[in-house]
């Protein structure tokens, strides 16, 4: 009998989801006015969010939500490289400026918000690909989770490792 309570309870969340999926999932969104992934898990450390998160069955929210989180992550510490690098080349830039050649710091900065505009769109892009899906949130910050880490990983290995 309770396994046959645990299946209709699993219908009825999946069929929750895929309701909900036809009014929130099925238009555009901007996840620039997204509320953190942590007010989804109010009261919650980092550090349990992140045990919570490794589960292995979680809800379609609950799952969207940890893609969130772990994108918010990810996007702290690419900020915390970024602003890492802005002190180093600014200070080489004064040399440089000394020197009369050009400074760098603007074309980094042009790069990084290039860089932005890139995985946005790339990401907005694999996810309306997928089409109408309950997934939907969870692909997009699957994606831009997959993207920053690339960037973060390619700021700090040196020149010529993997």
């Amino acid at each position: 009998m309770m396994p046959a309570i645990r299946l209709f309870t699993a219908m009825v969340l999946v069929a929750n989801g895929a309701y909900a999926s036809t009014s929130i999932y099925g238009t555009e969104f901007d996840y620039r006015k997204a509320r953190p992934a942590v007010e989804f898990f109010a009261g919650k450390s980092r550090s349990k969010i992140a045990s919570y998160c490794r589960k292995e069955m979680l809800s379609t929210m609950d799952l969207s939500a940890c893609a969130q989180f772990h994108y918010e992550e990810s996007v702290a510490a690419l900020n915390a490289e970024i602003a890492k690098i802005e002190v180093v080349t600014r200070d080489s830039d004064r040399e440089r400026k000394a020197n009369a050649e050009p400074e760098a710091l603007p074309y980094l900065r042009s790069a990084q918000r290039s860089w932005v505009i890139y995985r946005d769109n790339e990401c907005y892009s694999e996810t309306y690909q997928a089409g109408l899906a309950s997934l939907h949130f969870i692909y997009f910050w699957d994606c831009m989770n997959r993207i920053t880490k690339a960037r973060l990983k390619e700021l700090t290995t040196p020149d010529g490792e993997e």
